[in-house]
């Protein structure tokens, strides 16, 4: 009976320090920059024919974040919205272009 709880307090004790030995998993959530932030892509101010973003009146040369082919013209805008907006009358809008 002796070796019995010995071996048992044995299996034990390396039970316990083998369960404080294993990483800790974190349970906090973390986002994923993937998912949670869009993707930014700058286009050069040299590779559109406007001056000025034709939504806001933004000049191309403080960044652009999306372009549109229109009428054989590469036009740029500062943001999805502005292109948005110009894409909802595009003829109206394209009146009000600033061309290089």
């Amino acid at each position: 009976m002796k070796q019995l709880t010995i071996a048992a307090c044995i299996s034990l004790s390396s039970l316990v320090f083998s369960c404080t030995n294993a990483p800790k998993v974190s349970t906090e959530k973390v986002a994923d920059s993937a998912t949670t932030m869009p993707k930014e892509v700058k286009y050069s101010a040299n590779i559109v024919n406007n001056k000025k973003d034709p939504s806001c009146g933004m000049p191309v040369r403080a960044g652009i974040l999306d372009t549109i082919h229109y009428n054989g013209k590469v036009i740029g805008f500062c943001s999805a919205e502005c292109k948005a907006d110009f894409t909802k009358d595009a003829a109206k809008k394209m009146a009000s272009v600033e061309w290089k």
